[in-house]
């Protein structure tokens, strides 16, 4: 390979990086959006369940109050149906009554007793987490609109990069960029490897010398024994490399 060759290869890696970097942000994007909803979502959860919790309390509170209610007209009226009774067995059945009555509304009394407290206790920390879930629901949109802004600038060097990488495939040899390919489609990065202080830089691994200096000559395309990726030299690696 021509430096100019190996130069354009490299360029085209840089602006690889750059198209995975905004692929890797759309993958991950799903989960982003889940992260920052969540604690919004949960905080919301929870305060329509609490105004659920009041609803139901404040209905059933006035349930009991209606039948308490109707208990004791009931009541009143057995009480003066029993004035004019003369009939010792109707007496006694009507006192029988008048006592389940009784009963009944000394019950409903300590049920809508229990559904006030309920409801008071709902009303009590409900502010509390309106409050709350106003502030996740403020801080999530922050977030996202944090994550929309980077989306657009990920967006804006992807399509860039998209455009200036036309006439630079144009300039590496068609087996090079083949074998390249196959390496971006394994998402090996880098997939053209400079080598430093006589290292390919993908993975570490130490050239023999041979090796480097075929990798100088490029007078083929070079790859790493280890890693498989595509090996190349640059002037500006003289000193490192030792030559």
């Amino acid at each position: 390979m021509t430096p100019e060759e190996i130069t354009a290869l490299l360029d085209l890696q840089e602006l690889d990086l750059k198209l995975i970097e905004y692929e890797t942000h759309q993958e991950a994007l799903p989960g982003l959006l889940e992260e920052i909803d969540g604690p919004a979502l949960s905080a919301q959860a929870i305060r329509e369940k609490a105004e659920a919790e009041l609803a139901v309390a404040q209905a059933q509170q006035k349930n009991v109050e209606k039948e308490l209610v109707a208990n004791n007209d009931n009541f009143k009226k057995l009480q003066t149906k029993q004035m004019a009774v003369r009939n010792q067995i109707e007496a006694e059945a009507l006192q029988h009554e008048l006592e389940a009555l009784k009963d009944r509304a000394d019950q409903l009394e300590e049920t809508g007793l229990r559904w006030m407290e309920a409801a008071e206790a709902a009303a009590e920390r409900l502010p509390e987490l309106v409050e709350t879930a106003t502030a996740a629901t403020e801080a999530a949109a922050t977030a996202r609109a944090a994550l929309d802004k980077k989306t657009q600038e990920l967006k804006r060097i992807h399509d860039e990069a998209a455009e200036l990488q036309a006439p630079l495939v144009k300039q590496v040899p068609n087996q090079v960029l083949s074998y390249y390919k196959r390496l971006r489609g394994a998402g090996k990065a880098p997939f053209a490897a400079v080598i430093r202080k006589g290292a390919c830089s993908g993975c570490g691994f130490q050239h023999p010398p041979q090796k480097l200096q075929e990798i100088k000559q490029a007078k083929r395309m070079m790859t790493c024994e280890q890693c498989g990726r595509i090996q190349v030299w640059r002037e500006d690696e003289e000193e490192t490399i030792g030559f």
